[in-house]
């Protein structure tokens, strides 16, 4: 049975959505190529980890819990205005300016999000990073990216040395489980540890 709440002009603006978000999966995280990484991650498999890692934090957080639902809706559309704007690497963006950014995002994200107002909301709840949920994305952006520089390290691709470098980092933003990842995460550096890559 057609569902009289979904009219054609609905089922075209999810095509569109997706058209733009499928774009992640060809854009590569440019911050990566900058340390002289070959064939580096694409924006969609950083959002995957990002999710991998937000819904474990949620999922073992102490009381008050937090909604997972819209931990996962932040986590989801965290980077979604790159698929307009790129993943600016970081050198870029302190040239160009935080408020050049902010505003270049905030237009991606109204062209992109024009249908879903929830999803636009979650994107500005992650900009501004005061909830519980999108602190708890703000930390598994960041326990991400250093997992991914320690597999990097250890198949010998790129300068990753400088992620570790910078204790802005390793602000656990008051995720308490995010503080015992980020220890766990430099002891590996330090040690020169990663996992193996194969199927175990």
């Amino acid at each position: 049975m057609k569902d009289q709440n979904t009219s054609p002009g609905d089922a075209e603006e999810l095509l569109r959505l997706l058209s733009r978000a499928e774009r992640l999966e060809a854009l590569p995280r440019t911050g990566w190529q900058v340390c002289g990484v070959e064939r580096p991650e694409s924006i969609a498999a950083h959002v995957h980890g990002v999710m991998v890692v937000a819904l474990w934090l949620a999922d073992h957080h102490p009381e008050p819990k937090p909604d997972v639902e819209r931990v996962m809706r932040i986590a989801l559309v965290h980077d979604l205005s790159e698929a307009m704007l790129t993943d600016l690497p970081r050198p870029v963006k302190q040239l160009i300016g935080k408020d050049a950014v902010d505003r270049a995002e905030d237009r991606a994200a109204d062209r992109i999000l024009a249908a879903v107002p929830a999803w636009r909301q979650a994107f500005d709840e992650y900009r501004q990073g005061q909830t519980l949920e999108a602190r708890i994305v703000k930390v598994a952006d960041r326990i991400q990216m250093l997992a991914k520089a320690l597999e990097y390290r250890q198949q010998r691709r790129g300068d990753v040395e400088r992620f570790f470098d910078d204790h802005d980092t390793f602000d656990d933003r008051g995720i308490p489980l995010a503080r015992a990842v980020f220890d766990a995460l430099r002891t590996r550096y330090e040690e020169r540890r990663w996992f193996d890559a194969h199927f175990d």
